[in-house]
C-alpha cells in the first residue's frame, strides 16, 4: 500500500516507449541516421539475399559490418529487422534499451536485497538520468548500457548465490549480450565493476575461491558466446585507423568533462537547449573543445541527490564501495583537467586506443541503482534520516536555486524543469517521515522527464523519406553547413535540432544515401574501424583543391559529387539538392569502372560481385593487378585461376590482384575463418552454460 503510484509510474513509461516501437518515431540524430540506419539496411538487404553482412557496402568503398562492433550485427533484436519495417525495427531497438535498462535495474537492486518497491524507485532514478538518456544519441550505447544492469545482478547474485556455476552461466549470457551490444568501452567498464563486485563481496555463505572460480567461468562463458564478434572485430582491427593510428592526448581526451559542468546537477542543459538551433540552442562550446557534447547531460536529479543525502550510508557495508567507485568515475572523468593529465593518459587511454573520458559517467549512472535502491528502503522501512541530513538538503536546495537565478535557466521549460525540481526536494522533506514510497518515485521521475525533455526533442522525429536514387557510381559528399550546432551557434535556417536532420537524406550525407542503394567514396569514419589506408587517401584528396581533386576521384569511380561549395568544370551541376543550403549534385563524366586492369593494357571480359566477394574473367596484355573497387583489408582472399594468390593494396586504398599475361578466371573473398570459428566457440559457450545450469 506505501507504493501505489508505482505501476501508474510503469505503465506511463511504457506508454511513453510505444511510439518507438511502433515506428511512428525513431532516432534520427546525427550518427542514428547518417551510419546506423543505413548500416542496418545493409544487413537486411545482404541477409535476404542470403549474403552475411561482412562489409557495409556503401561506406567508403565497402567498411567492416558485421565486425564492427558498433552495429550491433550479433546482437538478437537484429531479427527485428528481417521482420519488421525498417523505421519500426530501428525505433524498436530504443525502445527495448529502455524496457531492458529499467527491468534490468530493478533486478539488480532485487539481487542486493532489496524490495520491490525501492528496486523500482532504482530503476526510475537510472533509466531516467542525464547519463543514460544522452545515450540515445547511439545505436549501439544506449543498449550497452541498458544491458549492464543485467550483467551487475547476475555479479551480485554470484557474489551471494550457494551454487555459483548456476548463475556463472547468467553472468556468461548477460555478459555475452553487453559484448554484443556494441560499445566497447561500456562493456570493460561493466565487467571491471562486475569483477569488483564479486571479488569485493564478504558473504559468508560462499567461500571467495569459489566466487572467483564462478566469475571466471561465467566471464569465459560470455566470451565463448561472443566468440563470433570478437573473432571478426580483431579481423576487421588490423588495417584500421584504431590499430594504426592510436588517438593522441589532445584527441582521447577531448570529452574531458570541465569542472564548470557542475552546472549539469543544477539544471540539464546549463549551456542552452539542444533540440533548438542557434543563439537560442547550444552555445557552451567553450565548456566542450569547441563542439558539442558527447554526452548531452549528466543530469542525475535534485531529487535523487536529495534522497541520497537523507538516507545514504557512504560509509556503512557495501555502500561505501559504490559511494567510491561512483565518486572515481566522476573524478576520472575529468580527463585532461586532471593532475599529472598526460602521465595518466596511456593507462586510462588503454596507449591512445579508447577516448571520451565522460564515458566514466557510464560508471557513476550504473551505481545510482543500488544507491538510490537502498536509500528508498531506508526511507520505506520508516529509518531516521542522517544527523543534518535535512539542513544539508535545505542548503543544496538554496544554492542550486541560487545558481539558477545568478546563471541563467533560459527557457520557460528549463524554469519550469527548476521549480518542478525544487518542488520535488520540498515534498521529500515535507514526507520524509512517511514510508510511502510512491511520492519519492513521483518526485524523482517527474523532474527528470520534465528537464529532458529538450533531449528528446532533439533526438526524436518521425521517420525521414528515403533519400534520391542515383545511376551509377559512387558518391563523394563534402558539405561544409551539416553541423545543428556549429561553434559560435550563428543563427541557421532550421530553428530546431531535428529539422536539421531532416536535411541528412534529401541532401544525401554520407552515407546515408546506402537506404537508396548509394555508394560513397572517401567518407569519413565514424569510429576508427574503417581502413588506415582509406583515412590516409582521403586526408591527401581533402588537403586538394577542387580541380585537384576531379583526377583522383575519376580514378576511384566517383559519377556524382555532393556539395553546398559552387563547382566549376570539369564538375556539371545534375541537380539542386537543397535551395536553402545551396547543396548540389554535380556528375563527373567517365569514371573508372569498379573492376579494371592497371597499368592499362588487358580488359575485364566479365564480372559478377557482391558487398564481400567478386568472379571475374580478365585477359591481360601483361603483368598487371586486377584493380576491385572494394577497401584493402588483410582479411581478402584471392585465386588466379583455382591458385592462392595475395591480394595486394592497389591506388593506395583498394583491392589488387596480380595477374600474368593472358586470360584468367579470379576470385576475390571475404576470410569466413573467423565466423566459422566464432559459431563454433559459441556452440561450445552454449553447451557449457547449459551444462553449469543443470548440473548445478
Amino acid at each position: 500500500m506505501t507504493a501505489r503510484p508505482l505501476p501508474v509510474l510503469r505503465a506511463l513509461f511504457a506508454l511513453a516507449l510505444l511510439p518507438l516501437a511502433a515506428g511512428l518515431v525513431m532516432v534520427t540524430y546525427q550518427d542514428a541516421s547518417m551510419t546506423h540506419l543505413p548500416g542496418k539496411w545493409a544487413t537486411v538487404e545482404m541477409a535476404r539475399s542470403g549474403t552475411f553482412p561482412f562489409l557495409q557496402p556503401y561506406a567508403s568503398f565497402g567498411q567492416p559490418l558485421a565486425g564492427n562492433p558498433n552495429f550491433g550485427t550479433f546482437f538478437p533484436d537484429t531479427l527485428l529487422f528481417l521482420v519488421l519495417p525498417l523505421p519500426v525495427a530501428f525505433g524498436a531497438h530504443f525502445a527495448l534499451a529502455a524496457a531492458l535498462g529499467f527491468v534490468g535495474a530493478r533486478r539488480w537492486a532485487r539481487a542486493e536485497g532489496l524490495d520491490r518497491a525501492p528496486a523500482e524507485v532504482a530503476a526510475f532514478a537510472f533509466v531516467l538520468s542525464g547519463v543514460f538518456l544522452s545515450t540515445w544519441k547511439f545505436y549501439n550505447s544506449g543498449m550497452a548500457l541498458a544491458v549492464a544492469p543485467w550483467v551487475l545482478a547476475a555479479a551480485a547474485r554470484l557474489a551471494r548465490a550457494a551454487r555459483p556455476r548456476r548463475v556463472a552461466a547468467e553472468l556468461g549470457l548477460w555478459g555475452a549480450l553487453e559484448v554484443l551490444a556494441g560499445e566497447p568501452v561500456i562493456a570493460l567498464l561493466t565487467f571491471l565493476l562486475a569483477g569488483g563486485r564479486v571479488v569485493a563481496a564478504s558473504s559468508a555463505r560462499v567461500a571467495a575461491s569459489r566466487r572467483v572460480t564462478g566469475l571466471i567461468l561465467g566471464l569465459a562463458l560470455a566470451a565463448l558466446l561472443a566468440a563470433p564478434q570478437l573473432l571478426m572485430t580483431w579481423q576487421i582491427f588490423h588495417g584500421s585507423s584504431r590499430e594504426r593510428r592510436p588517438f593522441l592526448f589532445a584527441i582521447a581526451t577531448g570529452t574531458s568533462v570541465h569542472p564548470m559542468l557542475a552546472l549539469e546537477q543544477v539544471m540539464p542543459f546549463p549551456f542552452g537547449r539542444p533540440d533548438l538551433t542557434g543563439p537560442a540552442g547550444f552555445t557552451g562550446h567553450a565548456w566542450f573543445d569547441n563542439h558539442s557534447p558527447y554526452l548531452w547531460t549528466l543530469h542525475l536529479g535534485w531529487a535523487t541527490l536529495a534522497l541520497l543525502i537523507l538516507f545514504g550510508r557512504p560509509r556503512t557495508g557495501p555502500e561505501r564501495g559504490f559511494y567510491a567507485v561512483a565518486a572515481l568515475g566522476a573524478v576520472l572523468s575529468l580527463g585532461k583537467y586532471l593532475p599529472l593529465a598526460k602521465k595518466l593518459y596511456p593507462l586510462l587511454s588503454l596507449d591512445g586506443r579508447i577516448r571520451f573520458p565522460v564515458k566514466w559517467w557510464y560508471v557513476a549512472a550504473l551505481c545510482l541503482v543500488p544507491l538510490v535502491g537502498w536509500a528508498a528502503q531506508r526511507w520505506e522501512r520508516g529509518e531516521r534520516t542522517n544527523r543534518g541530513s535535512a539542513a544539508a538538503v535545505l542548503a543544496m536546495m538554496a544554492v542550486f536555486l541560487g545558481v539558477a537565478v545568478v546563471h541563467g535557466a533560459g527557457s520557460a521549460l528549463a524554469w519550469a524543469g527548476v521549480v518542478a525540481s525544487a518542488s520535488a526536494v520540498a515534498v521529500l522533506l515535507l514526507r520524509r517521515g512517511s514510508p510511502a514510497l510512491g511520492p519519492v518515485a513521483i518526485a524523482l521521475a517527474l523532474p527528470l522527464v520534465l528537464g529532458h525533455l529538450p533531449l528528446l526533442l532533439a533526438v526524436l522525429d518521425r521517420p525521414f523519406p528515403p533519400p534520391p536514387r542515383l545511376a551509377g557510381g559512387r558518391v563523394y559528399e563534402r558539405i561544409r553547413d551539416a553541423d545543428a550546432h556549429p561553434p559560435g551557434s550563428p543563427p541557421q535556417a532550421e530553428a530546431r535540432t531535428r529539422e536539421v536532420f531532416r536535411r541528412v537524406a534529401p541532401e544525401l550525407w554520407a552515407v546515408s544515401g546506402g537506404l537508396s542503394g548509394v555508394p560513397y567514396a572517401f567518407d569519413r569514419d565514424p569510429d576508427g574501424s574503417y581502413s588506415d589506408d582509406d583515412r590516409t587517401v582521403r586526408k591527401v584528396l581533402d588537403d586538394m583543391s577542387w580541380e585537384e581533386r576531379s583526377t583522383l576521384l575519376r580514378r576511384a569511380g566517383v559519377r556524382y559529387v555532393v556539395s553546398d561549395e559552387a563547382l566549376a568544370a570539369p564538375y556539371r551541376e545534375a541537380a539542386v539538392l537543397s535551395a536553402v543550403h545551396q547543396v548540389r549534385l554535380y556528375a563527373l563524366d567517365d569514371p573508372a569502372p569498379m573492376v579494371r586492369i592497371a597499368p592499362e593494357g588487358g580488359r575485364v571480359v566479365s564480372y559478377e560481385e557482391g558487398p564481400a566477394r567478386l568472379s571475374a574473367d580478365v585477359d591481360a596484355a601483361g603483368d598487371g593487378v586486377l584493380v576491385w573497387s572494394r577497401t584493402y583489408f588483410a582479411a581478402w582472399r584471392a585465386s588466379v585461376d583455382g591458385r592462392a594468390v595475395e591480394p595486394v593494396l592497389a591506388e593506395g586504398h583498394v583491392v589488387g590482384i596480380p595477374v600474368g599475361a593472358g586470360r584468367h578466371h579470379v576470385e576475390v573473398s571475404w576470410s569466413r575463418t573467423p565466423l566459422l570459428a566464432g559459431i563454433g566457440l559459441f556452440l561450445l559457450g552454449a553447451v557449457g552454460a547449459l551444462i553449469a545450469r543443470v548440473s548445478s
